[in-house]
């Protein structure tokens, strides 16, 4: 398991890095009459001062994003030695490295319109002015590639969950459904963006209407190519999770693998199209002869979009090559932003709750006015030793088909709440490699209990028999 969790995370990881540098590396380039998203005339552009942020901001990212690549790597080697250890650091690396790839760029483009303004190169007749082209107004919704392909996936998404409604094994119902779930989650997502970025698609770059409505064409079919894509393989992979479950009546991780593989191609299966029309627009608009120079620097001078006299809350996210962004003069916006930092907040405490007591496992047997108590990483069993109805040493655990209900399973340890095929709700306290296992069972209790200590559990059998 750990070295497919290695090979998983490494891949991830790049595949984070490698966005990044393609959503955020293009603003060190003029383009568009700017640098870092600041409107700067041509005139000055190679001023000492503009040279001088460019270059500072330029040489910044490229040490942060070579020093991630390098820190995620050797971050993904700590799966080997501790697990709960590794997610927690890889959290905390996680939103390190969030905060940096924001944080660099959005300085630089701070201390470039600070320039600007000292310098007033601002040409009031370019300044907060609105363009509306008739032609593509009137074409807003229109696409050669249709939204209604995601009812496809969607339906046939619900299909193959059918018959593991009917023939598959109830035993992995909280994950088939959890999964099921997920899958129609990004594939609604991939539908109601792929609708409104049909709606959306309706800039203004020429006072040539004709290339207007080319590049808003353009980008809406590679956009529309990338939804299909991801919603697609994202339903490939649910797909084949449900009718292999169906089929064959398990689960295996063997399963898992091939469903977060087929995910990873359908992140770049959405990245690609993204890439290969922000290239086909940059080729398009080379050939301007008519371009519209809006200054509305004002609006972007955080690095964050704030226009109160805009009335959309989602728009195309200048900072960001191929991103969408919040208009924050607007209260849905911060509504949004707040609901999402409070639940992601919410499920980091939680992973950090659970997680930390599993960084080193010590295991308790105690035994108080004939009440047995089993705790190890964070979870805890009770047992009445007078109604205890079957001991049993084992040399292994029983040949079922333990399913991890709450707990933490790795190639060291199996410790939680778990159900098996056969025997049902259970909870295990079991290191690998150690025997023998002692099965203690109740009227509504099953505990399978090792330990590492030579003789404990023997010495347990003996004095619960007596």
């Amino acid at each position: 398991m750990e070295i497919m969790m290695f090979i998983i995370f490494i891949i991830t990881n790049l595949i984070i890095i490698l966005c990044m540098q393609f959503a955020y590396t293009h603003a060190y380039k003029y383009e568009n009459g700017m640098y870092l998203n600041v409107h700067i005339p041509s005139s000055h552009k190679e001023d000492a001062e503009v040279t001088e942020i460019v270059t500072t901001g330029k040489r910044k990212m490229k040490h942060f994003q070579i020093a991630n690549v390098i820190i995620s790597i050797a971050i993904c080697f700590i799966v080997f030695f501790n697990i709960a250890v590794f997610v927690l650091v890889y959290i905390i690396w996680m939103f390190a490295y969030i905060f940096g790839i924001i944080h660099i760029p959005n300085s630089s483009h701070r201390k470039m319109y600070a320039l600007k303004i000292q310098n007033g190169w601002i040409i009031e007749t370019q300044r907060k002015k609105v363009y509306i082209d008739t032609r593509v107004s009137a074409e807003a919704g229109a696409t050669t590639v249709s939204y209604k392909w995601h009812a496809l996936f969607l339906i046939t998404e619900l299909a193959a969950y059918i018959p593991y409604f009917m023939l598959g094994d109830t035993h992995y119902n909280i994950l088939m459904i959890s999964l099921f779930l997920c899958s129609v989650l990004i594939s609604t997502l991939s539908l109601v963006f792929h609708a409104f970025i049909n709606k959306s698609e309706r800039h203004v770059y020429s006072m040539d209407s004709k290339l207007n409505l080319i590049v808003n064409n353009t980008m809406k079919k590679y956009k529309s190519i990338a939804m299909l894509l991801l919603s697609g393989l994202n339903a490939v992979a649910w797909i084949y999770v449900a009718l292999y479950t169906s089929i064959t009546g398990i689960l295996p991780a063997s399963s898992y693998y091939v469903y977060i593989f087929i995910q990873l191609i359908a992140v770049l299966g959405f990245i690609v199209p993204i890439y290969m029309g922000l290239n086909r627009k940059k080729e398009l608009l080379s050939a301007n002869t008519s371009p519209i120079d809006v200054d509305d620097d004002e609006y972007w001078k955080t690095g964050y979009y704030y226009n109160p006299d805009d009335k959309h809350i989602l728009i195309e996210n200048r900072m960001q090559s191929g991103n969408y962004t919040f208009n924050y003069a607007k209260k849905g916006a911060w509504i949004f932003t707040g609901i999402t930092c409070a639940i992601t907040a919410g499920c980091i405490i939680l992973v950090f709750v659970c997680m930390l007591p599993l960084i080193n496992i010590q295991e308790k047997i105690t035994m108080t006015n004939n009440n047995l108590t089993i705790s190890a990483g964070g979870y805890t069993s009770k047992i009445d030793v007078n109604d205890i109805t079957e001991l049993k040493l084992l040399d292994e655990l029983p040949d079922d088909s333990f399913l991890r209900t709450n707990g933490a399973s790795t190639d060291s340890y199996d410790i939680g709440r778990y159900e098996g095929r056969t025997l049902g709700k259970c909870s295990l306290y079991v290191f690998d490699g150690y025997s023998p296992i002692l099965m203690i069972k109740s009227d509504d209790t099953l505990v399978f209990v090792n330990s590492k200590e030579d003789g404990e559990i023997e010495g347990l059998y003996e004095e619960l028999s007596q």
